[in-house]
């Protein structure tokens, strides 16, 4: 316990040293040890600027000897956040005794910054849909199934079903067997049948009289690899997927979706602006860190990989851990 403090320690003193030399300075008045990255909370001089700060975020680095170090507003805070090199596994199976039934129609997403879970509920108007990016080793796929898994472990059948759309055929996963009891109807494996299931899904959202009640089941859509279905299965697939994005909460339809690149070349911008809810892993740029999260500013460029994402709302941008299902 002793050397994690004097880690801490020091760190605080190389980062105070950068700040100081650039004639930003700042305190470091906490720090804390997370699942994925160490936080450091600062407190500015009088004089000091948000945007000083920010110009030595690369010097910071240097002197931590760490590339992956973020900025980013907690409270009225600034905190700089550097990513752990040992960084710790968070599995499903721990974060769910921390869940209750009066959480509503909520999915497990990981360990928030604070050290919380944290969970996304599909009912609110700014989750709603969910659209989950990362480049290749980013954990997107972990932490979808991990979402779907946790709404298999709160709910039976009859009231939370799923649809899958799996281009990638991986037949006989121990996931797929995982949430066998939940699918409504057969995996779909190639576009043909995607857009077969698509269509069923706008029969039966079409069908729902929206104000009659709690809609039974609710429906997760879950789609691995929405730009490849798009450009696959074109027009027709993609315009599938918007009336799904524009109509499905309120008939109890929620899209989770999965992507690499998510421009509007790529889902369609009637799609990509029906997906309130991002979360979003390591990305190899900027401009894709743009695009992925909807908005500038996100870090995702920043992120480690395996699991380190950060969820976008409209008007938050939240770090966690995402949760690994305990089958992997």
């Amino acid at each position: 316990m002793g050397s994690k403090y004097v880690k801490l320690n020091a760190t605080a003193d190389r980062i105070e040293m950068v700040l100081r030399d650039g004639r930003a300075p700042a305190r470091v008045i906490s720090g804390k040890v997370l699942p994925n990255f160490i936080e450091m909370l600062l407190e500015l001089e009088p004089g000091t600027k948000v945007s000083q700060i920010k110009s030595r975020v690369p010097d910071i680095a240097l002197a931590v000897g760490n590339p992956n170090v973020r900025l980013t507003q907690i409270g009225e805070r600034l905190a700089v956040q550097i990513s752990r090199t040992n960084r710790e596994t968070v599995y499903l199976s721990k974060l769910m005794p921390a869940v209750t039934h009066e959480c509503g129609f909520a999915a497990m997403l990981g360990l928030a910054e604070d050290g919380v879970p944290l969970m996304a509920k599909f009912t609110a108007p700014e989750v709603s849909h969910v659209l989950v990016a990362g480049a290749t080793g980013s954990g997107k796929t972990s932490l979808a199934q991990s979402m779907i898994l946790s709404l298999c472990q709160r709910y039976r059948p009859h009231r939370f079903g799923m649809i899958m759309l799996d281009p990638k055929k991986r037949e006989g996963s121990a996931f797929e067997a995982a949430i066998a009891g939940h699918l409504i109807m057969p995996i779909a494996r190639s576009i043909e049948d995607v857009s077969e299931a698509l269509q069923q899904a706008c029969a039966l959202m079409d069908s729902r009289v929206v104000g009659s009640g709690e809609p039974d089941p609710r429906i997760i859509i879950y789609a691995d690899e929405l730009g490849d279905l798009c450009q696959t299965g074109g027009a027709v697939v993609a315009d599938l997927f918007a009336r799904i994005a524009m109509r499905g909460r309120e008939a109890g339809l929620h899209l989770l979706c999965c992507t690499q690149k998510p421009s509007s070349k790529s889902i369609g911008p009637l799609l990509k602006t029906n997906l309130p809810l991002r979360l979003v892993g390591r990305m190899t740029s900027v401009e894709d860190a743009r695009n992925a999260a909807g908005r500038a500013g996100s870090g995702a460029e920043k992120l480690s990989g395996c699991g380190d994402f950060v969820a976008v709302t409209a008007d938050k941008v939240i770090r966690f851990q995402a949760a690994v299902p305990d089958f992997v």
